[in-house]
């Protein structure tokens, strides 16, 4: 890539660990085994069996029958790498990741019994995972980036595409390293998440958007199911249909005849790059008191 005139590197302190016969590269991949700790299956019928919560007559041909919506516990670097060992190297169809956003803030885990609160003691991988600081600034936060992003595409399908959420604070960074990593050619959108709510924003814009760096392993043999994306609305539309539901559906109210308020939903148009959802407020049912929680929709 070094010989590629059009080639662009971000670097950083300590971007690469070591050398190996002329060649930058990344730390040695680790192969760890995974521990089951807890199996949930639909409840047991009386007199009858434990049924499976995911069937295998629903699940895809040739798909491993022990692979099921699997929630691992640990530090996803580890993790992805013992993936890679284990021999699932361009099997991922799609990858989603919501990573730190280098705001600096602290995610400490907070409940509440009664009316005390309580502030649950961070595991380390939870102090790495939800402090949303670093040590050796900017830096640092690059370095965990690009290793993790490394593996990723390693995981990824040759049709597999990647999605990551960020925001202001080091999205333009990791572009510059996922143009890197998965090739300048291989971007194909940036999707636009935007909410509502009051700020006290005086001297400028209000950052009320967050965004999404859509990136394919082949851009020219990328799966793409647009049935399933939000859908576009024209100015006139979203000032009649000016409600939106828990889900990002936009609404408005009617009334019939004998009074009753009816809800008149808009009718779905094209897949759009701009999602108008609000955010979790305080008061909702999804709500679970999670600093960094998306809206299900």
């Amino acid at each position: 890539m070094e010989n590629n005139k059009k080639y662009v590197e971000l670097l950083w302190a300590d971007k690469y660990d070591k050398f190996k016969k002329g060649e930058r590269v990344l730390t040695e991949k680790p192969n760890l085994p995974f521990q089951v700790v807890e199996t949930i299956n639909k409840p047991r019928i009386k007199g009858g069996i434990i049924a499976s919560l995911f069937p295998e007559d629903e699940w895809p041909k040739d798909y491993p029958k022990d692979w099921k919506n699997l929630l691992i516990w640990g530090d996803n670097k580890l993790i992805m790498s013992s993936f890679v060992k284990q021999g699932w190297a361009g099997k991922i169809n799609l990858i989603y990741i919501d990573p730190p956003f280098f705001t600096g803030a602290d995610f400490t885990v907070r409940t509440k019994i009664g009316d005390e609160q309580i502030e649950k003691e961070p595991s380390i991988i939870e102090e790495r995972a939800y402090k949303d600081t670093w040590s050796d600034g900017i830096a640092s936060y690059l370095k965990y980036m690009y290793e993790r992003l490394v593996l990723m595409r390693e995981l990824l399908a040759e049709n597999g595409t990647i999605y990551v959420h960020l925001d202001w604070h080091v999205g333009h960074y990791v572009k510059v390293m996922m143009d890197e990593i998965f090739g300048y050619e291989n971007f194909l959108n940036e999707l636009i998440w935007k909410y509502f709510g009051p700020t006290s924003t005086a001297d400028n814009f209000p950052r009320k958007h967050d965004y999404i760096l859509f990136y394919a392993k082949n851009a020219d043999n990328h799966i793409f199911n647009a049935e399933a994306t939000l859908t576009e609305y024209d100015e006139k539309a979203i000032r009649r249909y000016d409600k939106v539901d828990e889900i990002g559906r936009r609404f408005k109210y009617y009334y019939e005849k004998d009074g009753t308020i009816r809800k008149a939903y808009l009718k779905a148009g094209k897949p759009t790059e701009v999602f108008y959802i609000p955010f979790v407020q305080g008061t909702a049912d999804e709500r679970l008191a999670f600093d960094t929680q998306k809206p299900e929709a």
